[in-house]
């Protein structure tokens, strides 16, 4: 995941680009820069918003459309949350790991690594420690990934440069078969240079996915889509679009008349490949790309970044359930079975959308990776190096316990 300057991630909503340059070293598949093992100015936008469509339809209460709570409330951290969190896995202790996903049982993580012996993509059994090679770095000091999973399938953009993320290449990867298959490159215009691109890891369903990626001069972003089953790859929409997310069946964008204006989304049926109506819980979605789903549940932050706005059901409007503080903003957004995790410009926190309840859980800045049943929490690097270490821990949001908060839903 990548992490953006303040003014980036404000004009993540507009019809233009998104500014992406490089912003020091930090966790959640971060793209690491300049000035390594910096902590942040804003994390990128968390895990792409609904990779989990396909697989995970839990809303976090017993029944869809229903829950005993009107805001988000912070609370102590639980003693099941504490002993989580005082047990990160060995192997990200040992270099910078950063996580990109993992697979459908959670005892795998995908990961960007930079060990001893290996610099490049890997699967990390999380019991044994054990790295199993995906593809090596052809040059480590430059080369770096973001990416996400789908369960079976882990989609990335690699990055050549860092003085540049417009250059980058995707790749898809079978967990079944071992297959890796190289899904398309970044455009260049004719003077040579990629053509700019919003970075935003690929959004991963089922056996598709899907990512932004530039074509002209004026802010010209298309939205491509990827059957990862066949290996047809087509663009779907041209224009002055933003990353693409899955929600359910749909592939959705927001997307702009002209650059530079607020964004609102739009939809496309992967079933019979035309447009699509969108929910209403996303039709009164605008001015930004931070948006999560699960197929029932949806979270997005208002294009300021001040406001985090939470439905536990499609044809619910999402309302207004955290506002932070002045001098605050959220950076990074992520969903996982009853749960909801978000990274402001101080810490990451962790949510239950069963009881409201919510705590904190990096000393500061930090990132969560929602993909499959658990989340990947990792923290902020205590020091500055090339390859920082970034403490990563295995958070099941089932085994947690959490208290009720009081503000109960009209």
């Amino acid at each position: 995941m990548l992490l953006f300057g303040l003014l980036g991630a404000a004009l993540a909503g507009c019809g233009g680009m998104r500014t992406a340059a490089p912003a020091g070293s930090g966790s959640g598949g971060a793209l690491r820069a300049a000035l390594p093992g910096t902590p942040p100015d804003v994390p990128r936008a968390g895990n792409p918003a609904g990779q989990q469509a396909s697989t995970a339809r839990a809303a976090g209460t017993s029944q869809p459309g229903l829950v005993s709570w009107q805001r988000f409330c912070a609370t102590p951290r639980s003693a099941s949350l504490r002993a989580a969190l005082r047990r990160p896995v060995p192997a990200s202790l040992h270099g910078e790991v950063i996580p990109l996903g993992s697979s459908a049982g959670a005892r795998t993580a995908y990961v960007s690594a930079w060990m001893p012996q290996f610099a490049g993509v890997a699967a990390l059994n999380l019991a044994s420690g054990h790295l199993r090679r995906i593809r090596a770095y052809p040059n480590p000091a430059a080369d770096q990934a973001d990416g996400s999973s789908g369960g079976r399938w882990l989609v990335w953009e690699e990055t050549h440069s860092l003085r540049s993320l417009d250059d980058f290449t995707v790749y898809g990867w079978d967990s079944v078969t071992g297959r890796l298959r190289r899904l398309g490159h970044s455009l260049r215009g004719p003077r040579g240079p990629a053509w700019p691109s919003p970075w935003h890891a690929p959004a991963v369903s089922g056996h598709y996915a899907a990512w932004a990626q530039g074509y002209g001069p004026d802010g010209e972003i298309e939205v491509v889509l990827a059957d990862l089953a066949t290996g047809k790859v087509s663009v779907v929409r041209r224009g002055h679009t933003q990353p693409p997310f899955f929600d359910g069946d749909l592939v959705v964008w927001p997307e702009s008349d002209l650059p530079g204006t607020q964004t609102t989304l739009h939809a496309l049926s992967l079933s019979t490949g035309r447009p699509a109506a969108l929910p209403a819980v996303l039709r009164a979605v605008h001015g930004t790309d931070f948006v999560v789903t699960d197929g029932t549940r949806t979270a997005y932050f208002n294009p300021g970044l001040t406001a985090l706005y939470y439905s536990p059901a499609q044809d619910q409007r999402a309302h207004v359930a955290l506002r932070l503080p002045a001098g605050v903003d959220f950076a990074d957004l992520a969903i996982a079975p009853g749960s909801l995790a978000w990274a402001t410009t101080e810490a990451t926190y962790l949510a239950s959308t069963r009881t409201g309840a919510y705590a904190r859980v990096t000393p500061e800045y930090g990132d969560a990776t929602g993909s499959g049943p658990d989340l990947l929490i990792s923290d902020a690097p205590s020091e500055k190096a090339e390859h920082p270490v970034l403490p990563m821990h295995v958070i099941s949001p089932a085994a947690l316990s959490w208290r009720a908060c009081r503000d109960r839903a009209a």
